[in-house]
Protein backbone atom coordinates (compact mmCIF):
# COMPACT_ATOMS: atom_id res chain seq x y z
CA UNK A 1 0.00 0.00 0.00
CA UNK A 2 2.86 2.38 0.77
CA UNK A 3 4.28 1.87 -2.80
CA UNK A 4 0.87 3.01 -4.19
CA UNK A 5 1.32 6.30 -2.09
CA UNK A 6 4.90 6.47 -3.33
CA UNK A 7 3.85 6.50 -7.04
CA UNK A 8 0.93 8.48 -6.13
CA UNK A 9 2.37 11.39 -4.49
CA UNK A 10 5.85 11.07 -6.49
CA UNK A 11 5.96 14.86 -8.07
CA UNK A 12 5.75 16.12 -4.89
CA UNK A 13 8.31 13.72 -2.94
CA UNK A 14 10.57 15.14 -5.84
CA UNK A 15 9.88 18.70 -5.40
CA UNK A 16 10.22 18.49 -1.76
CA UNK A 17 14.16 16.90 -2.25
CA UNK A 18 14.54 19.64 -4.52
CA UNK A 19 13.47 22.91 -2.52
CA UNK A 20 15.57 20.69 0.34
CA UNK A 21 18.71 20.33 -1.60
CA UNK A 22 18.84 23.94 -3.04
CA UNK A 23 18.34 25.20 0.61
CA UNK A 24 21.21 23.32 1.84
CA UNK A 25 23.26 24.41 -1.06
CA UNK A 26 22.45 28.06 -0.46
CA UNK A 27 23.08 28.06 2.93
CA UNK A 28 26.43 26.16 2.77
CA UNK A 29 27.93 28.66 -0.32
CA UNK A 30 28.63 31.48 -1.12
CA UNK A 31 28.87 34.29 -3.40
CA UNK A 32 27.08 34.14 -6.76
CA UNK A 33 26.35 30.43 -6.22
CA UNK A 34 24.44 31.10 -3.05
CA UNK A 35 21.71 33.82 -4.43
CA UNK A 36 21.33 31.43 -7.99
CA UNK A 37 20.72 28.70 -5.59
CA UNK A 38 18.11 30.99 -3.25
CA UNK A 39 16.31 31.74 -6.50
CA UNK A 40 15.80 28.14 -7.98
CA UNK A 41 14.61 27.40 -4.34
CA UNK A 42 12.07 30.30 -4.12
CA UNK A 43 10.36 29.64 -7.87
CA UNK A 44 10.21 25.67 -6.61
CA UNK A 45 8.57 26.73 -4.50
CA UNK A 46 6.43 29.43 -6.06
CA UNK A 47 5.62 26.62 -8.18
CA UNK A 48 4.91 23.97 -5.77
CA UNK A 49 2.70 26.65 -4.16
CA UNK A 50 0.70 27.17 -7.50
CA UNK A 51 0.36 23.39 -8.32
CA UNK A 52 -1.17 23.14 -4.57
CA UNK A 53 -3.42 25.80 -4.90
CA UNK A 54 -4.70 24.40 -8.52
CA UNK A 55 -5.25 20.92 -6.91
CA UNK A 56 -7.70 22.48 -4.46
CA UNK A 57 -9.40 24.16 -6.71
CA UNK A 58 -9.50 20.89 -9.11
CA UNK A 59 -10.77 18.63 -6.14
CA UNK A 60 -14.43 18.17 -6.13
CA UNK A 61 -16.03 18.58 -3.07
CA UNK A 62 -18.51 15.94 -1.23
CA UNK A 63 -21.66 17.15 -0.92
CA UNK A 64 -23.99 16.60 1.67
CA UNK A 65 -27.60 15.64 1.28
CA UNK A 66 -30.03 18.59 3.03
CA UNK A 67 -32.32 16.66 5.71
CA UNK A 68 -35.96 17.36 4.60
CA UNK A 69 -37.65 18.81 8.08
Amino acid sequence: MFLRYLKVYRRTIILSIIIIGLIIVSSVTKGKTASVTATLAGIVMIYGGFTFIMWIIRTPVKKEKDDAA
